[in-house]
C-alpha cells in the first residue's frame, strides 16, 4: 500500500521529497529529476512517490520519459528524453511544461499527443505522432506512450509519458517507398509498369489456384487512336501531354481497386479484379466514353482524341497471364480494324463488338 504525504505549504518539499531520492540517485544521468521550484502541492510529491515504485524499472529503458503532473508540468525525466529533446539535461529546468518544450499532433486531428494522454486514466500508445521541438526548432516522429498515476480518490494526478524517436526509421521508410514507387510506376504517365501489372497478375492468379477458386481477372487493352497523328500535327510535347491526360482521365473513372498500367508507346491497359464480363465490358464503354468526351487542350489547341479497346478475362485456372493479354490484343486489334473508336470483347466464344445496346446480352 502506497505511504500518503500530508502537504504543508510551509514545508520545503526538497526536504519531504527530493532528500531521499538524493541519497540513492545522485542525479543520475539515466534518471534526472528537475529541481523542487516545480513541485507544487501535495499532489505532485504523491505523484512523485507513485513514481519511486517504477523507478527502477523505467531506469532499464532505452527510450525517452518524463513525468508530467495533469497540467502537463516536468516533474522528472531520464538522459534519454533530453537526447529526444536535443538539449541538455540541466536546461529541461527552464521550461515549466512538456508544450513550453515539445509541440505535438495527431496526424488527421487537431488533438495533440499529450492532451489525449493526459486526459485518460487508461494506459495510452499512439504510434504516429509529429513532433516539434521547440529548442531546437526541429521536427520529429514519435512513438508515444503512456502510464496515468491516480489519487487515492481516483483523480489524475499525470502519467509517465514513454517516447521513441523515429525519425529515423520513418525518413529511411519514406525513401524506400519512393523508389519503389518509381520502379513501380512509368514516369510519364504516373500509371503502373508493365512489369508491375505482370506480376501482380501472376500472384493473383498463383492465390486463385492454391485457394482453388475462379480467377475473377478482366484485362482491357486500350490503344489511342491514330497517336501518329497527334506527335506528326502537334509535336512530341503535344503526344506526352494526351497521354498524362488519358491517364488522368483513366484514373477519374476507375475504382480504387483497377490496376492502370501502360503497356508499351500509346498502349494502355486497365487489370479488373472481381468482375463479371458483362462488368469487364461495361468499364471498357465507359472509359472510351470519358476518353471520347474529355477536352484535350494544349496550347490553346484542341487535340480530338479517341481510343479502341480489347476486353477478355480468364477463363478457367489454367489460363496464363500470356493467353488472357494476347486475347484481349486480338479484340484491340479488331476494334482498331472496325472503325476504332469502339470496344470489342473474346470471352472464348469468339469476338464482339461491344454497344451500350448489347451489354445486357452478354453471357456470364
Amino acid at each position: 500500500m502506497l505511504r500518503s504525504v500530508n502537504f504543508d505549504p510551509k514545508l520545503d518539499l526538497d526536504a519531504v521529497v527530493r532528500r531521499p531520492w538524493k541519497e540513492r540517485e545522485s542525479m543520475s544521468p539515466d534518471n534526472l529529476a528537475l529541481k523542487t521550484s516545480h513541485l507544487e502541492n501535495s499532489d505532485d510529491a504523491y505523484l512523485l512517490e507513485q513514481f519511486e515504485h517504477h523507478r527502477d524499472f523505467a531506469r532499464s529503458f532505452f527510450d525517452g520519459y518524463v513525468l508530467l503532473s495533469a497540467d502537463k508540468r516536468i516533474l522528472k525525466y531520464n538522459q534519454n528524453f533530453c537526447v529526444i529533446m536535443n538539449i541538455k539535461h540541466r536546461e529541461v529546468q527552464k521550461y515549466r511544461t512538456i508544450d513550453d518544450l515539445l509541440r505535438t499532433q495527431i496526424p488527421n486531428t487537431h488533438e495533440t499527443a499529450i492532451d489525449r494522454v493526459l486526459n485518460s486514466v487508461a494506459v495510452q500508445r499512439i504510434d504516429e505522432v509529429q513532433g516539434y521541438l521547440v529548442a531546437a526548432d526541429k521536427e520529429i516522429q514519435l512513438i508515444l506512450g503512456s502510464y496515468p498515476y491516480l489519487s487515492k480518490s481516483g483523480k489524475l494526478l499525470g502519467a509517465c509519458v514513454f517516447l521513441r524517436d523515429v525519425t529515423a526509421e520513418k525518413n529511411l521508410q519514406g525513401k524506400y517507398t519512393g523508389a519503389k514507387n518509381e520502379a513501380n510506376t512509368d514516369p510519364l504517365t504516373g500509371l503502373y509498369t508493365r512489369r508491375y501489372f505482370e506480376d501482380w497478375i501472376d500472384k493473383e492468379v498463383l492465390r486463385a489456384r492454391e485457394q482453388q477458386r475462379a480467377v475473377s481477372i478482366g484485362v482491357l487493352m486500350f490503344d489511342l487512336d491514330k497517336f501518329k497523328s497527334v506527335n506528326d500535327n502537334f509535336g512530341h510535347q503535344a503526344g506526352d501531354f494526351v497521354l498524362c491526360e488519358t491517364a488522368k482521365v483513366l484514373k477519374a473513372s476507375s475504382r480504387k481497386s483497377d490496376i492502370l498500367g501502360r503497356y508499351g508507346g500509346e498502349e494502355l491497359i486497365a487489370i479488373l479484379l472481381n468482375t463479371t464480363k458483362q462488368g469487364n465490358c461495361a468499364a471498357a464503354e465507359k472509359f472510351r466514353q470519358a476518353i471520347e468526351n474529355h477536352v484535350f487542350l494544349f496550347d490553346g489547341k484542341r487535340i480530338p482524341v479517341t481510343t479502341s479497346v480489347g476486353v477478355s478475362s480468364f477463363l478457367s485456372l489454367e489460363e496464363s497471364r500470356e493467353v488472357v493479354i494476347a486475347r484481349a490484343d486480338k479484340c484491340l486489334y479488331e476494334a482498331k480494324h472496325s472503325g476504332r473508336n469502339c470496344v470489342f470483347s473474346d470471352f472464348g466464344k469468339g469476338l464482339v463488338k461491344v454497344t451500350e445496346e448489347n451489354l445486357s446480352f452478354l453471357d456470364d
